[in-house]
């Protein structure tokens, strides 16, 4: 059985990204493993995030897109928003994979395989053995993963979800407004359930499109489909495009997910580690700041060390709140969302989104929102 110094476990934006700041890091030279089950040479998701400038990691090897404003649509009325010294930032998932592939393919001590992970185990104190389905068995001091283990989906599969379908199309007229990122579109009838459009235009004729849906329940691409050919047609006004790209997905939206590792040797990151903030999905930002920490921690060869990503309890209490209006009254959620950026600078709001804020600046945005609904929601907390 060969023995790497480290073995990452499923190589998507969690995977790559903890790769990409070892191999920035004095831990370059270590042996390191990469199993995935694809080859990761396709287009397949789309990552937001926002920053004064793009983060290291941002992809070099195209040009920037990034939009100074952004919008929240409800009930055909835009609250438009400028960003400050903010922009927010797109990322192309190929983009993001062939900058990551191209370090592996330039590192003699990087070994990938494309394989199915099928058991990873401790086999002692100092070791982790990690079963594939075709290649065998290998063995490490610290394995990193990021791929769902049947309990977290057993656990999960109770909880509130964002499912989504986004296609990207191209039309022959200009329609598209390119000078603001649309994050939410309310225009549902459906009261039962939150569900919005997500917009972000490339060029006049060209955008990206995506249906969201919060439910318990799962939603199946047909359905969504209908929901996006609708919009486009009724509110969007688009008769003739071409559909270019296509992404779907499924994001937990739970405080739920238990991230204290019982094991220094076995470390989830990603989804798996709590870096998807449960009331909004917002994932790729969170997960650059634990892939931080955690070779921060290698570096220092502290063997005892845990790799837990901690969030503020405070966050969590706010995240619950939304949470428990997204499940008991979902048809306030877009008027919360919609006050929320009205009422408050998007600087500020987005700051408070990405739990940077500290406890007077949370008073200063949540004071100027209205009371009632998140009384309600207090009255009946729960955690979800």
């Amino acid at each position: 059985m060969i023995t790497y110094d480290y073995i990452i476990t499923g190589l998507g934006c969690a995977g790559m990204s903890l790769l990409h700041y070892l191999l920035e890091s004095p831990l370059k030279s270590k042996k390191i493993l990469v199993i995935d089950s694809c080859s990761k040479n396709t287009n397949d998701r789309t990552w937001c995030y926002w920053a004064e400038k793009p983060l290291e990691i941002h992809p070099k090897s195209t040009p920037l897109i990034f939009w100074n404003e952004i919008n929240i649509i409800n009930e055909g009325k835009a609250v438009r928003k400028k960003l400050g010294k903010l922009k927010y930032f797109h990322i192309k998932s190929s983009d993001f994979y062939s900058q990551t592939l191209e370090k592996i393919r330039n590192s003699q001590n990087i070994t990938f395989i494309k394989d199915n992970v099928s058991e990873i185990t401790e086999l002692n104190e100092t070791s982790v053995q990690v079963k594939t389905k075709s290649n065998g068995n290998f063995s490490s001091g610290k394995v990193f993963n990021s791929i769902p283990s049947l309990q977290i989906q057993e656990n999960s599969q109770y909880a509130l979800k964002q499912i989504f379908l986004g296609w990207k199309i191209k039309t022959e007229q200009p329609f598209f407004d390119t000078g603001a990122a649309t994050l939410m579109h309310f225009n549902s009838t459906k009261n039962s359930l939150t569900d919005f459009f997500y917009i972000l235009p490339y060029k006049e004729n060209e955008a990206l499109i995506e249906y969201t849906l919060f439910s318990k329940k799962s939603c199946s691409v047909a359905e969504m489909e209908i929901e996006i050919k609708n919009f486009i047609k009724e509110d969007l006004k688009i008769e003739d495009y071409e559909i270019s790209f296509e992404e779907k997905g499924c994001i937990p939206m739970t405080t739920q997910i238990n991230t204290e590792s019982k094991s220094n040797k076995i470390i989830p990151i990603g989804t798996l580690a709590g870096c998807s903030k449960p009331s909004t999905g917002y994932t790729f930002y969170d997960i650059q700041k634990h892939s931080r920490q955690i070779i921060q921690k290698l570096v220092k060869e502290n063997s005892s060390s845990f790799f837990t990503w901690k969030r503020n309890i405070r966050f969590t209490f706010y995240d619950n709140i939304l949470l428990n209006i997204a499940i008991k009254w979902p048809h306030a959620l877009p008027g919360v969302f919609t006050e929320l950026f009205s009422k408050n600078s998007a600087p500020s709001i987005l700051k408070f989104l990405h739990e940077e804020t500290n406890i007077l600046e949370e008073i200063r945005i949540l004071s100027r929102l209205s009371f009632p609904i998140f009384i309600k929601s207090l009255i009946q907390y729960e955690k979800h």
